[in-house]
């Protein structure tokens, strides 16, 4: 007697997108995840315009605070799935910066060309 075909093992790697304060790493994430993504989202609030500039990206009214999640997958049943961490980019949040990249196998830095600082140091 033949045995029915057993579903393929299904692989997942973990895939961090990283990038400064601003650059869309959330639009990102909701714009290639398969599924709703995970959101961490906060009202940027009077207090922390010391520490985030707006500069150059005036009309954000939100924050990431831990991190985005969002799922890819290829094929039905998906025999690889792609999971994407988008990590914060104030500085004030890079602690988490260690847990969110563990077993990650590589990362996609965003960048705002608008906002680069060009000049020579």
């Amino acid at each position: 007697m033949t045995q029915p075909p057993q579903p393929a093992e299904r692989a997942g790697l973990k895939l961090v997108v990283t990038g400064g304060f601003g650059v869309d790493k959330t639009t990102a994430i909701a714009s290639i995840s398969d599924t709703p993504p995970l959101r961490t989202e906060e009202v940027l609030t009077t207090q922390s315009e010391a520490v985030d500039s707006l500069h150059g990206i005036e009309d954000k009214t939100t924050t990431t605070v831990a991190f985005d999640f969002g799922r890819v997958g290829w094929a039905k049943p998906a025999p690889v799935e792609l999971y994407l961490f988008g990590a914060p980019g104030q500085p004030r949040f890079w602690s988490f910066w260690h847990h969110i990249a563990q077993g990650a196998f590589g990362a996609v830095s965003l960048a705002d060309t608008r906002r680069l600082d060009t000049k020579s140091r």
